[in-house]
């Protein structure tokens, strides 16, 4: 580890320029991570410690902001990134949802319906100042039964440790990290119908599609650790649907899955952040990243054992700062001519949680800031690979106290660092 040459100095100056240069003097409705209630929730990153029933697990809310019932699909995703369960949750006005993810893990699943699958009032019950409705498609499929397959509650277990899945032709879906934790993320759209699908899936967003552009969607999630005292929350991020501001080529959410062709509305999350970090005083456990990723390009199974495209996710430019403003970064050992650098790999997947100065990610100062630029790195042309993200910061002392928080975007997936234009998400 050495000091960041002059070279190295005016690059990180420039895009921290650029980052300020975007920070606008007012947040607009779309394009900027803030926190009213959206069409779609991202809960980032959970993991669920399979081997242990009171050990690590995550815990999330889906709340309606309106008096209209609405419906909503959640989707399961592994840790890099391939769907494994979805499903329908219907929310009578003013309606909360709270999630074990223990429970989708253990076979159990929440039991919603509307009015019509519900006459009685029975399962999703009304308040004075709500709706209730029917959604007719939904007959048959809600409400859900309460308890999966053992068939299926293997494939997930399988899916998000990094073992072959039944389900999935006995190909991979996840990492195997070997301590038989669950990890992954979940997203909750507002849909129009009771329909199979997930975002992934042709015919799920744009003209006929079942997804909505209803911004009435909040909540939050909690990271708990019974075993160690440990429990951190957070807001589920909020991603606003506007369908008059994208179009074909724009970067969107879940551009990777529709070409960029802007038709699911849904606002881009940041690429490039601010965090702090301690990694000793009060907080003697230290301090941990976790991040969502976007994977450029849709992932599919792959073959256990084998390196599924396009991971392991790189960055494209960071530094690690102290509070004296010193500026540390690797470099390349110096040789003529120089090797291209090593790919720093911090965020391989599209759910992780990394801690700072653990193996991966080894600071020089025990308090200070990262910068990081989470798009992928320049290619031989010069050009990078846009990659929207979410980053947030854990702060932890043994069975004593613990914090969480989002950590601060320096720009916006609409107007990101760095030259990107349509074809990033390389399909």
């Amino acid at each position: 580890m050495r000091k960041i040459n002059l070279r190295s100095i005016v690059l990180l100056a420039g895009l921290l320029s650029a980052a300020s240069a975007f920070v606008p003097a007012a947040r607009a409705a779309t394009c900027y991570l803030d926190n009213p209630p959206a069409a779609t929730l991202l809960l980032p990153y959970f993991e669920v410690d399979l081997d242990r029933p009171i050990g690590r697990t995550t815990l999330f809310s889906v709340n309606n902001a309106s008096a209209t019932a609405i419906l909503t699909n959640v989707t399961l995703w592994s840790d890099l990134g391939v769907p494994t369960l979805w499903f329908h949750l219907y929310l009578t006005g003013y309606d909360v949802q709270t999630l074990n993810l223990r429970d989708l893990f253990n076979g159990i699943l929440p039991v919603t319906a509307s009015a019509g699958q519900d006459p009685s009032d029975s399962i999703s019950k009304k308040g004075v100042f709500s709706q209730d409705v029917n959604f007719a498609s939904c007959t048959g499929i809600l409400p859900i039964p309460p308890q999966l397959p053992p068939s299926f509650r293997d494939h997930l277990r399988a899916a998000h440790t990094g073992h072959a899945s039944a389900l999935l032709q006995n190909l991979c879906a996840g990492q195997n990290l070997g301590d038989n934790v669950a990890r992954g993320y979940v997203t909750v759209d507002t849909v129009n119908r009771c329909e199979i699908k997930n975002p992934s899936e042709p015919g799920y967003f744009g003209a006929g599609g079942m997804a909505t552009n209803q911004n009435v969607l909040w909540g939050d999630f909690f990271l708990v650790d019974q075993e160690n005292a440990f429990a951190q929350g957070e807001d589920l991020v909020r991603i606003e649907a506007d369908p008059t501001a994208f179009h074909a080529g724009s970067h969107t959410f879940y551009g990777r899955y529709l070409g960029d062709s802007g038709a699911d509305a849904r606002e881009p999350l940041p690429t490039t952040w601010a965090s702090r970090y301690v990694t000793g005083g009060a907080f003697s456990a230290g301090t941990e990243l976790i991040a969502w990723r976007d994977s450029g390009p849709s992932v599919a199974p792959f073959p256990c054992g084998e390196r599924a495209a396009p991971f392991p996710l790189s960055l494209r430019c960071w530094a690690i700062f102290d509070e004296s403003e010193q500026a540390t970064a690797l470099q390349p050992t110096i040789a003529d001519p120089p090797p291209p650098p090593s790919p720093v790999l911090w965020f391989p997947a599209a759910a992780n949680r990394t801690k700072v100065d653990g193996p991966s990610l080894p600071v020089p100062y025990d308090f200070g800031w990262l910068y990081l630029d989470l798009n992928q790195p320049a290619s031989a042309s010069g050009s990078g690979a846009f990659r929207q993200s979410w980053v947030g910061t854990l702060m932890s002392a043994n069975g004593r106290f613990s914090v969480g928080y989002g950590a601060t975007p320096l720009d916006t997936g609409c107007a990101p660092i760095g030259d990107f234009g349509p074809g990033d998400h390389p399909q």
